[in-house]
């Protein structure tokens, strides 16, 4: 289970000490809390690490972006004195942007899940996007990215390539993204000819080499998955985008899931941190937090010991937020 980094920046210290003693003491809740005494502090310790999110009694000193509070890329919640107890479950989502901050502890954590939950639940979504990106070569990302595209039960799942150099030469002379580009309207049509099913799964190879991909887009990205949803075929979408396939790491934050699989050996580990430490100074906290890392099997897309890899990261996700 992934354990989130949460600060709390607030006046009184007893309070702060008291609400970091109860969290930290309960494991399983998947939350550490930090204490600091001032914005200062915070700015300090970012320096070299990561928080998740950040509640404090004071918000003169965090800025507004897109109607939310954030203090460098990271979103900032109220710890309010001011307010009432509510008894509902989904208290957090009630009142927004604000923590009562003379709630029962246990209360106060399930509205910290509620916030950091990655994935936002909407009845009218039919299908999700996600994608599978790593800095470290030979981690098992393709395989994975199929997987999850094999694993869907519903409609069935589609595996997009957006690999460093594609697995066919046809992909050389493919027009999809030229198609994207130019926002054409034989778009839908060339995406349908494209996808292909072997293997057990479908599948779209978008070019041939990453010379290609470079010239996409958030904006080309989001007519992608948009047309790719708009087929109405697959309830899974799952690119695989290759660690020199892209320019613009924006790209990874309109995804629903971003997984990134990674090697526990000395020099794997090295380059994550180095890919870590680069979205901190491209101002990408908000990505960083929604980081999913796999350790990938090595086995086949299609076994039994790659589903229950499945159902244990699922498992991570989902079962204590």
């Amino acid at each position: 289970m992934k354990t989130y980094s949460v600060g709390i920046c607030d006046k009184d210290s007893e309070y702060a000490g008291a609400l970091m003693d109860y969290v930290n003491g309960r494991k399983k809740l998947g939350l550490r809390l930090h204490s600091f005494t001032g914005v200062e502090a915070v700015k300090n310790y970012l320096n070299s690490e990561n928080l998740d999110l950040i509640i404090t009694d004071n918000m003169q000193s965090f800025s507004i972006s897109d109607g939310e509070y954030e203090y460098m890329g990271i979103k900032t919640v109220l710890l309010s004195e001011a307010g009432l107890e509510f008894d509902g479950e989904d208290s957090g989502e009630e009142r927004g942007h604000v923590i009562y901050k003379y709630q029962k502890a246990e209360r106060i954590c399930r509205q910290i899940k509620n916030m950091l939950r990655i994935e936002k639940k909407d009845v009218r979504r039919v299908a999700s996007t996600m994608v599978v990106y790593s800095p470290i070569g030979r981690c098992g990302k393709t395989t994975f990215a199929k997987a999850l595209a094999q694993s869907d039960e519903v409609r069935g799942g589609l595996y997009v390539a957006m690999e460093n150099f594609g697995t066919s030469v046809s992909g050389l002379e493919n027009d999809v993204l030229y198609l994207i580009k130019t926002r054409s309207a034989r778009l839908e049509e060339a995406l349908v000819q494209q996808i292909k099913y072997e293997d057990g799964i479908y599948s779209l190879q978008l070019s041939g080499t990453f010379l290609d991909s470079h010239d996409v887009n958030v904006s080309d990205i989001d007519q992608l998955r948009t047309s790719l949803l708009q087929l109405g075929r697959y309830s899974t979408i799952v690119f695989d985008i290759g660690s020199a396939a892209i320019e613009d790491y924006k790209i990874l934050e309109g995804f629903d899931r971003l997984y990134v699989p990674v090697l526990r050996d000395e020099v794997s580990m090295s380059k994550f941190e180095v890919f870590m430490k680069l979205l901190k100074d491209l101002g990408m906290r908000s990505l960083i937090t929604r980081i999913i890392t796999v350790d990938v099997p090595d086995a086949p897309y299609n076994s039994a010991e790659m589903t229950k890899k499945l159902w244990e990261v699922n498992k991570d996700e989902n079962g204590d937020q």
